[in-house]
């Protein structure tokens, strides 16, 4: 038996019959969680279901009409009955199924939703927060992994529709342990640099659980807290994130975020033109406007006697000078004889002049004016007009 070689059909096919007759592959129950959730252009849904260690392939034939399967999504952890079919083609086997019921949420899934919750409240979503995408970025940074296809699919559809742009990548993981932390390191490195106008923050399709790393926690707060603005193209179209929820743009896949960011060179230079246009019929009519309001002016300084009124404002302006001259003048002789008159009142109230008409004043030994006769000190002092005389008290 071992010297017969057969062809790979013809094992295939052995394996196909065996599938088909084994009673027990017809009708199985089997438990697990959705992922790879995927519908193909005629209503097949394709999908995984897995365990802690197993992963298994399933196919849901004719998925929009058939109610029993409304259950199966991704995350969600399912019990799925169907039989198992092998595809002698391709030599893989996979589980066609007919109905399916929800057991509960996977473990990823409940945390996406935990999470989701919590930022929700806390308003991290809210549109009040999403900084505007700049019209015309000149330098772009872009946190996702250098050897994916993400990157080269940004960089060809920037490149193309505007040649000349700058491009920064910083790589980083993008699945697996660690990917999180290194997302939220390209975040803070073009924010601490601070030399590109918008960041791209994403990768390609993949698992909820290859994508999980865009719905952490601090990846969600880093984007939210980033000064500059973010967009966020993380998997598929039917992907969804919660580094998309939190960016100032969502853009579908990394492809449409590079085409979001970036305006067509020529589409630019069209509208370029049909403003500078638009911007000359304006001026044009601009300067009849002005034109015309010139030639009224004109025709009105013609019909108006300047001369006249230019004679008449000298006249009051002569006037008002002579009107202000006479009130200077009386002001001053006015106020010249209110300084006579308080110049006398200051020579008849000196105590000096006093003494001229005979009388003296008398000073103790500290200096101080005496004015009673009791209590005088023993020597004194008497100031006359022409001098000052020291006297000793004798009762």
């Amino acid at each position: 038996m071992a010297d017969i070689v057969f062809s790979v059909s013809q094992i295939n096919e052995y394996i196909g019959k065996k599938v088909y007759t084994d009673l027990f592959l017809r009708k199985i129950t089997v438990v697990g969680e959705v992922t790879n959730f995927s519908m193909s252009s005629i209503g097949h849904a394709f999908f995984s279901l897995k365990d802690d260690t197993s992963m298994m392939n399933c196919i849901v034939y004719d998925y929009k009409n058939n109610e029993e399967t409304e259950a199966i999504k991704d995350g969600e952890l399912i019990v799925a009955q169907g039989k198992v079919t092998y595809f002698q083609k391709s030599g893989s086997l996979q589980l066609a199924v007919a109905s399916a019921k929800p057991q509960g949420k996977g473990d990823l899934y409940a945390k996406f939703e935990q999470t989701k919750a919590k930022l929700i409240e806390e308003g991290i979503f809210d549109a009040i927060y999403k900084k505007p995408i700049p019209q015309f970025p000149l330098h772009i940074g872009v946190v996702t992994s250098a050897a994916g296809a993400a990157v080269h699919d940004i960089i060809n559809v920037a490149s193309r529709r505007f040649d000349g742009i700058h491009i920064s990548v910083y790589s980083a993981k993008v699945q697996g342990i660690g990917a999180a932390k290194q997302i939220c390191a390209g975040i803070e490195h073009f924010n601490t640099k601070n030399n590109v106008d918008v960041i791209i923050v994403g990768r390609g399709g993949g698992s909820f659980e290859d994508l999980f790393a865009f719905n952490e926690e601090i990846v969600a707060r880093k984007v939210f807290d980033s000064r500059i603005p973010i967009v966020s193209a993380v998997g598929h179209e039917t992907d969804f994130s919660l580094c998309d929820m939190a960016a100032d743009l969502r853009a579908p896949t990394p492809s449409a975020a590079a085409e979001l960011v970036v305006k067509d060179k020529s589409a630019v230079v069209q509208y370029v033109q049909e403003y500078k246009k638009q911007l000359f019929v304006l001026l044009q009519s601009k300067v009849q406007e002005k034109d015309s309001i010139l030639k009224l002016l004109r025709s009105g300084v013609k019909a108006y006697p300047f001369d006249l009124k230019i004679v008449q404002t000298l006249q009051k302006i002569h006037s008002s000078k002579k009107m202000m001259r006479l009130h200077i003048v009386s002001s001053i002789d006015r106020l010249g004889l209110t300084l006579d008159k308080l110049a006398g009142s200051l020579v008849d109230l000196n105590p000096r002049g006093v003494l001229k008409r005979g009388y003296a004043l008398v000073y103790d030994e500290l200096g101080s004016i005496v004015t009673s006769a009791k209590g005088s000190e023993q020597n004194m002092e008497i100031e006359f007009s022409d001098g000052r005389v020291s006297v000793t008290r004798k009762e």
